[in-house]
């Protein structure tokens, strides 16, 4: 167990470099989330401890021992997250202080769950061991969706919170030495071969890159922009976070469920918001005079999915610690697209359209009448410039692992997933909306014009892709 603390906190370190880009996973799917109970919720597994025992259930140790571990246990854990918070100094997400690493919250709500464990899960049954871990990770998880920690942080926390409670159990250990105990463990060595059944948290990498044609399938895009040199959205290798659990009727089959979140970041958006493509003077070349000021913000810089999946789960029992695992899942993935959005502010102007022939076809061209000097009223815009989203798909998934219980309960898990969806894609380019604020008068070839908006829209594109994910990493798994 304290192996697996250690594991936990190199994993909080490791996930520093990808904080921003897991945060920007919680900006697309709950911005606005605010809930307070988890300064609650923290507490939870040791309530159920101390309620377990107020009831007369016998657990590991009597209620003095219990007490002296418990104490110990928060003692160690106070004074490792004060030390580190205060020396590492990191700014929370949200801005407000700079004593984010590591989360409190989750490493006092791990700690709990670990106390559980040892009291109930290892004495009685793991489904105790199970439900306090449960409520420890969705601590860590509300400290994200809240905005106070980053995932990091929380990862570095859960470790801390089992660590402590190895020590502060170690302490009484050594001071009690057998006295105050009631129960002995149930299992004495690891039984992985009969007891497949698992509940986990994972953490992954995606193998290989990706590439998103913006202009594929757009017809005035490829023939009008092809001598711009980026045309080609590249998405980097995947960070995937999540959980998994499966119930065995037997040794080798059982049904079970995925939860997880895959987020990719666009690597070339500084070449994309720089490129001619994205300079609106060159699109309208009289624009000097009624534009005082343009920019482009890049609103989502990721491709982030979240999916849902479950269906079969194998297990083959290569002796009492190995075992190697299989699946087959069917499930539903959601997509959070990627969005730039475009500010412009100047002075009206009178603009006339007028319709050209363009490789057979028609286009509207646009032109700015009078001098420079002749400006209307001030205004000022705000819209999306570009908007890459994809649809709801199904997704098909399989995968191997190979699963180590190195302790009774407890089981690394070491997996290579691969999944499978069919995605429709819809680009949404709209260079040329700040027209509809900035036209004092719009007219067709000299005769004024009623709609302006039928001749200023955005060019729409939609396409379908097969996407192939292979996602390589690692879970800490509660056995049963």
């Amino acid at each position: 167990m304290s192996w697996a603390s250690l594991s936990w906190f190199a994993a909080g370190l490791a996930l520093r470099s990808e904080r921003k880009q897991i945060k920007n996973i919680r900006q697309k799917f709950q911005y606005n989330f605010h809930n307070t109970v988890d300064d609650y919720l923290q507490y939870s597994p040791l309530l159920l401890t101390t309620g377990l025992k107020m009831a007369g259930i016998e657990g590991r140790s009597k209620w003095g021992r219990y007490a002296v571990s418990a104490t110990a246990s928060y003692a160690v854990m106070a004074l490792l997250v004060n030390s580190i918070k205060y020396s590492a100094r990191e700014q929370r997400p949200d801005g407000s202080t700079c004593n984010s690493f590591p989360s409190g919250h989750t490493a006092t709500a791990f700690a709990a769950a670990t106390i559980l464990h040892k009291e109930y899960g290892l004495t009685r049954s793991p489904w105790y061991s199970i439900g306090g871990y449960l409520l420890a990770t969705a601590t860590g998880c509300m400290r994200v969706l809240n905005n106070r920690h980053w995932v990091s942080d929380t990862f570095a926390g859960a470790g801390v919170g089992i660590l402590s409670t190895e020590l502060g159990y170690t302490l009484a250990d050594l001071l009690f030495r057998q006295k105050g105990l009631l129960r002995p463990d149930r299992i004495d060595a690891p039984l992985f071969s009969d007891q497949p059944s698992f509940f986990s948290v994972q953490m992954g990498l995606g193998l290989g890159e990706q590439k998103l044609d913006l202009m594929k399938g757009n017809d005035i895009l490829q023939d009008d922009y092809e001598e711009y040199r980026v045309r080609t959205l590249k998405l980097s290798r995947a960070i995937s976070i999540g959980s998994e659990g499966a119930y065995f009727f037997n040794r080798n089959i059982g049904v079970g469920g995925r939860l997880r979140v895959v987020s990719r970041n666009v690597k070339n958006w500084s070449d994309f918001t720089q490129c001619s493509i994205c300079n609106l003077a060159k699109i309208l070349p009289d624009l000097e005079g009624f534009i005082d000021d343009y920019s482009l913000t890049v609103e989502s810089n990721h491709m982030a999915e979240f999916s849902v999946s479950g269906g079969l789960y194998f297990n083959f029992p290569l002796s009492r610690r190995l075992s190697i695992g299989s699946k087959l899942l069917v499930g539903r993935s959601y997509l959070q697209g990627i969005k730039i959005t475009a500010n412009v502010s100047g002075h009206q102007r009178d603009l006339d359209f007028s319709v050209e022939q363009n490789n057979g076809g028609q286009e509207y061209v646009c032109e700015v009448l009078g001098n420079k000097q002749d400006n209307g009223k001030p205004y000022s815009t705000s819209w999306d410039f570009l908007n890459v989203s994809g649809n709801r798909a199904i997704t098909v998934g399989t995968g191997l692992s190979l699963n180590f219980a190195y302790k009774s309960l407890m089981a690394w898990r070491f997996f290579l997933d691969y999944d499978f969806c069919h995605r429709t894609y819809s680009t949404h380019y709209y260079p040329s909306a700040f027209l509809k604020a900035a036209a004092r008068n719009v007219s067709f070839g000299g005769s004024p014009v009623s709609r302006p908006d039928e001749y200023v829209s955005p060019y729409v594109t939609s396409r379908k892709r097969n996407i192939s994910q292979f996602v390589l990493g690692a879970a800490f798994s509660i056995t049963f």
